[in-house]
């Protein structure tokens, strides 16, 4: 019977377990990376206004000038995103991003307000 050393048994299953997180770990940054990328270039464009229509309540609506500068929103935040991606995969940072562009997007996707009507202003009380 050959003898194995257990130490040298589990630092090889340790060694073997960093190689697969650091190969699954690059090969999630990657897949994260390309779909951040697509969102950027997506929101890019609409920014641009090289995207003039977009389905909001299944009708197609103009793109409004307000609405490509909260894609531009959209587009630094995806930016922000990817280059924390790069630097470091911490899982609660990516979700806290990934929520905060979700709500950019959704904020973009609320009804459009029309050109003609000012927003209105809060109410102050003064006196």
């Amino acid at each position: 019977m050959v003898k194995v050393s257990v130490n040298r048994f589990v630092l090889r299953r340790v060694e073997t377990t960093r190689k697969e997180v650091e190969a699954n770990t690059q090969k999630l940054r990657d897949k994260t990376i390309k779909n951040l990328e697509e969102i950027f270039n997506a929101a890019s464009k609409i920014a641009r206004g090289e995207t003039k229509h977009q389905r909001i309540n299944r009708r197609m609506a103009e793109i409004t000038l307000r609405q490509r500068r909260r894609w531009l929103l959209v587009a630094g935040c995806a930016a922000q995103t990817i280059k924390m991606v790069a630097i470091n995969l911490d899982e609660k940072e990516i979700k806290a991003q990934l929520n905060e562009l979700e709500r950019l997007i959704n904020q973009v996707m609320a009804k459009p307000e029309t050109t003609n009507q000012k927003q209105p202003r809060p109410h102050t009380n003064k006196g």
